[in-house]
């Protein structure tokens, strides 16, 4: 650890506070970075210091704090088309009467930027802001399945995937294969890949230019029987595609 500068130790330490539980303390930090508690102190109280982290005096632990939720909003608003987006979602998320998202890539990342959950049964528990794996659920495969054949293979190829449900797609051969699956019908499932009760189904959102920019997907607890699903499934996918046109238009 001695050979990284301290812009990316708090960088590291940024980074685990985004993930569950979203609050960490000292020593939990310690112990995921690697880094010595003296270190993680020093780090933390700068950050602090610019309210990039709080800290809950109860409880001892450290979460993002407001700048970086000012950061992130900055992000959002540089895409100039947020009030149309989120209004389509809705629109989409009333007839479908199931929870909407919307993601992009960034690099090789691929992000969530707005969510409309609605009330269910089970939560999915999908959040703005969110990093989204590349070989299960709606948005990886959507997104990386249209982008740089050569590219992606390469990123497949210095990742490990995790067998989260016997549905979950791990070997990079296999991944490949659906993403070509994907471009050929135009559209993605996700089938209890995430978890064993989730189903997603999504559509790439294209710019006038015709290059996909983002993925837009509903999901669903899955039904008692396959045949109800594949049904939904269908319904759904009808009404992501009559809003395909609404998309491009305020699309860049």
């Amino acid at each position: 650890m001695d050979n990284i500068t301290s812009l990316e130790k708090a960088i590291k330490i940024l980074e685990i506070l985004e993930k569950p539980p979203y609050s960490y303390k000292v020593t939990e930090l310690s112990n995921l970075s690697g880094l010595n508690r003296t270190t993680v102190h020093r780090l933390l109280s700068t950050l602090e210091k610019a309210k990039f982290v709080i800290r809950n005096e109860d409880t001892k632990e450290y979460k993002i704090g407001p700048s970086i939720y000012q950061m992130g909003c900055i992000y959002l608003d540089n895409f100039n088309y947020k009030d149309m987006i989120l209004k389509i979602l809705e629109d989409i998320s009333k007839q479908t009467e199931e929870s909407v998202g919307y993601a992009v890539l960034e690099g090789d990342t691929v992000l969530s930027l707005y969510e409309i959950e609605i009330n269910q049964p089970l939560k999915m528990n999908y959040k703005p802001g969110l990093y989204y794996p590349i070989n299960r659920g709606c948005y990886g495969k959507c997104l990386m399945a249209y982008n740089e054949p050569k590219l992606v293979r390469k990123i497949l190829q210095n990742q490990k995937f995790e067998k989260i449900t016997k549905y979950t797609l791990t070997e990079p051969d296999e991944i490949i294969n659906e993403y070509q699956l994907i471009r050929e019908q135009g559209y993605v499932v996700s089938y209890c890949e995430v978890t064993s009760y989730a189903i997603g189904v999504g559509v790439p959102v294209f710019n006038s230019k015709g290059k996909v920019k983002a993925c837009v997907a509903v999901s669903f607890v899955k039904g008692s029987n396959k045949k109800s699903d594949m049904v939904k499934i269908e319904k759904i996918l009808n009404i992501l595609k009559s809003y395909s046109e609404e998309f491009t238009k305020y699309i860049l």
